[in-house]
Protein backbone atom coordinates (compact mmCIF):
# COMPACT_ATOMS: atom_id res chain seq x y z
CA UNK A 1 0.00 0.00 0.00
CA UNK A 2 1.12 3.29 -0.81
CA UNK A 3 -0.01 6.70 0.95
CA UNK A 4 -0.99 9.67 0.19
CA UNK A 5 -2.53 13.06 1.53
CA UNK A 6 -5.44 14.80 0.40
CA UNK A 7 -6.68 17.97 0.88
CA UNK A 8 -9.47 19.82 -0.45
CA UNK A 9 -11.47 22.44 0.43
CA UNK A 10 -14.75 24.75 -1.05
CA UNK A 11 -17.52 26.33 -0.08
CA UNK A 12 -19.62 24.03 2.61
CA UNK A 13 -22.43 22.35 1.34
CA UNK A 14 -23.84 18.57 2.21
CA UNK A 15 -22.57 15.87 0.22
CA UNK A 16 -19.00 16.69 0.44
CA UNK A 17 -17.59 14.21 2.40
CA UNK A 18 -20.33 11.59 0.51
CA UNK A 19 -18.73 12.46 -2.91
CA UNK A 20 -15.04 12.37 -1.45
CA UNK A 21 -15.63 9.36 0.17
CA UNK A 22 -17.49 7.48 -2.40
CA UNK A 23 -14.27 7.83 -5.17
CA UNK A 24 -12.04 6.66 -3.07
CA UNK A 25 -13.94 3.60 -1.82
CA UNK A 26 -15.03 2.65 -5.36
CA UNK A 27 -10.91 2.84 -5.66
CA UNK A 28 -10.82 0.45 -2.71
CA UNK A 29 -8.69 3.04 -0.43
CA UNK A 30 -8.98 3.16 3.11
CA UNK A 31 -8.98 6.55 4.93
CA UNK A 32 -6.88 6.26 7.70
CA UNK A 33 -7.24 9.49 9.49
CA UNK A 34 -8.55 12.77 8.66
CA UNK A 35 -9.61 15.88 9.53
CA UNK A 36 -12.44 18.02 8.49
CA UNK A 37 -14.11 21.19 9.74
CA UNK A 38 -16.13 24.07 8.61
CA UNK A 39 -14.01 27.60 8.50
CA UNK A 40 -16.27 30.66 7.63
CA UNK A 41 -18.56 28.55 5.00
CA UNK A 42 -15.41 26.72 3.94
CA UNK A 43 -15.15 23.08 4.55
CA UNK A 44 -11.87 21.86 4.43
CA UNK A 45 -10.78 17.83 4.50
CA UNK A 46 -7.25 16.75 5.41
CA UNK A 47 -7.34 12.91 4.77
CA UNK A 48 -4.37 10.58 4.90
CA UNK A 49 -5.50 7.46 2.84
CA UNK A 50 -3.89 3.77 2.02
CA UNK A 51 -4.38 3.31 -1.74
CA UNK A 52 -3.78 -0.33 -2.71
CA UNK A 53 -0.53 -0.81 -5.06
CA UNK A 54 -3.14 -2.37 -8.02
CA UNK A 55 -4.76 0.97 -8.60
CA UNK A 56 -3.21 3.19 -11.25
CA UNK A 57 -2.58 6.41 -9.67
CA UNK A 58 -3.42 9.00 -12.38
CA UNK A 59 -6.69 7.64 -12.55
CA UNK A 60 -7.19 7.84 -9.04
CA UNK A 61 -6.17 11.59 -9.62
CA UNK A 62 -8.18 12.34 -12.15
CA UNK A 63 -11.43 10.84 -10.62
CA UNK A 64 -10.95 12.76 -6.98
CA UNK A 65 -10.70 15.84 -9.46
CA UNK A 66 -13.29 15.71 -11.51
CA UNK A 67 -15.34 15.15 -8.48
CA UNK A 68 -13.73 18.09 -6.85
CA UNK A 69 -14.67 20.14 -9.73
CA UNK A 70 -18.15 19.30 -10.07
CA UNK A 71 -17.98 20.49 -6.30
CA UNK A 72 -16.52 23.39 -6.87
CA UNK A 73 -13.24 22.14 -4.77
CA UNK A 74 -10.10 23.34 -4.26
CA UNK A 75 -7.99 19.54 -4.64
CA UNK A 76 -4.58 18.45 -4.08
CA UNK A 77 -2.80 15.32 -3.64
CA UNK A 78 0.59 14.34 -2.82
CA UNK A 79 2.28 10.97 -2.01
CA UNK A 80 4.00 10.40 1.16
CA UNK A 81 7.14 8.93 1.50
CA UNK A 82 9.83 8.34 3.77
CA UNK A 83 7.54 7.60 6.57
CA UNK A 84 9.07 8.20 9.92
CA UNK A 85 8.40 6.66 13.13
CA UNK A 86 7.07 9.42 15.85
CA UNK A 87 8.84 9.90 18.23
CA UNK A 88 7.49 9.26 21.89
CA UNK A 89 6.36 12.15 23.42
CA UNK A 90 6.11 12.11 27.32
CA UNK A 91 3.45 13.94 28.47
CA UNK A 92 -0.08 15.45 26.61
CA UNK A 93 -1.95 18.57 27.81
CA UNK A 94 -4.55 20.06 26.58
CA UNK A 95 -4.17 24.15 26.50
CA UNK A 96 -7.38 26.30 26.81
CA UNK A 97 -7.44 29.97 25.84
CA UNK A 98 -10.52 31.92 26.09
CA UNK A 99 -10.88 36.49 26.03
CA UNK A 100 -11.18 39.31 23.73
CA UNK A 101 -10.11 38.52 20.25
CA UNK A 102 -6.76 40.15 19.55
CA UNK A 103 -3.99 40.04 16.79
CA UNK A 104 -1.34 37.69 17.65
CA UNK A 105 -2.88 34.96 20.37
CA UNK A 106 -1.82 32.62 17.76
CA UNK A 107 1.11 33.16 17.13
CA UNK A 108 2.71 34.70 20.36
CA UNK A 109 1.10 30.98 21.97
CA UNK A 110 2.78 28.49 19.26
CA UNK A 111 5.92 30.99 19.63
CA UNK A 112 6.27 29.78 22.89
CA UNK A 113 5.37 26.14 22.69
CA UNK A 114 7.42 25.82 19.79
CA UNK A 115 10.63 27.29 21.84
CA UNK A 116 10.05 24.46 24.74
CA UNK A 117 9.96 21.35 21.46
CA UNK A 118 6.12 21.46 22.18
CA UNK A 119 4.17 19.64 19.31
CA UNK A 120 0.84 20.56 18.48
CA UNK A 121 -1.18 18.21 17.31
CA UNK A 122 -4.17 19.50 17.07
CA UNK A 123 -5.20 22.84 17.44
CA UNK A 124 -8.83 25.11 17.16
CA UNK A 125 -9.88 28.62 17.58
CA UNK A 126 -12.82 30.19 17.04
CA UNK A 127 -14.56 33.98 17.84
CA UNK A 128 -18.03 34.41 18.49
CA UNK A 129 -20.52 36.93 19.95
CA UNK A 130 -22.03 40.01 18.53
CA UNK A 131 -20.75 42.90 20.32
CA UNK A 132 -17.41 42.14 22.17
CA UNK A 133 -15.60 38.94 20.39
CA UNK A 134 -15.13 36.10 22.35
CA UNK A 135 -11.74 34.13 21.24
CA UNK A 136 -11.35 30.47 22.13
CA UNK A 137 -8.40 28.35 21.45
CA UNK A 138 -8.56 24.84 21.96
CA UNK A 139 -4.80 23.38 21.83
CA UNK A 140 -3.45 19.53 21.90
CA UNK A 141 -0.19 19.63 22.57
CA UNK A 142 2.85 16.72 22.92
CA UNK A 143 5.36 17.81 25.37
CA UNK A 144 8.80 16.18 24.82
CA UNK A 145 11.06 14.39 27.55
CA UNK A 146 12.05 17.12 29.89
CA UNK A 147 9.46 19.80 29.20
CA UNK A 148 6.97 19.76 32.37
CA UNK A 149 2.94 20.93 32.44
CA UNK A 150 4.14 23.09 35.20
CA UNK A 151 7.06 24.69 33.20
CA UNK A 152 4.17 25.34 30.29
CA UNK A 153 1.82 26.85 32.15
CA UNK A 154 4.37 29.27 33.91
CA UNK A 155 5.31 30.57 30.53
CA UNK A 156 1.69 30.50 29.13
CA UNK A 157 0.31 32.77 32.37
CA UNK A 158 3.21 35.56 31.30
CA UNK A 159 1.37 35.27 28.15
CA UNK A 160 -2.06 35.59 29.52
CA UNK A 161 -1.05 38.53 31.77
CA UNK A 162 0.06 40.18 28.48
CA UNK A 163 -3.07 39.30 26.28
CA UNK A 164 -5.50 39.97 28.86
CA UNK A 165 -6.96 36.16 28.27
CA UNK A 166 -7.29 33.32 30.14
CA UNK A 167 -5.36 30.38 29.73
CA UNK A 168 -5.84 26.73 31.23
CA UNK A 169 -2.95 24.08 30.83
CA UNK A 170 -4.70 20.49 31.78
CA UNK A 171 -2.39 17.25 32.00
CA UNK A 172 -4.28 14.44 29.95
CA UNK A 173 -3.78 10.77 31.21
CA UNK A 174 -1.80 8.40 28.94
CA UNK A 175 -2.76 5.00 29.30
CA UNK A 176 0.50 2.79 28.88
CA UNK A 177 -0.40 -0.79 26.18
Amino acid sequence: MKRYVIFTIGEDRPGIVASVSGVLYSFGCNIEDSSMTILKNQFAIILIVAVPEEVDINKLETKLKEEAQRLGLYFLIREITGEKQPPKWQTHCLIKIFGEDKTGIVHKVSSYLASLGVNISDMRTKISGRDTKLYAMLIEAELPEGVEVDEVEKGLEKIAQELDVDIIVEEIPTIQM
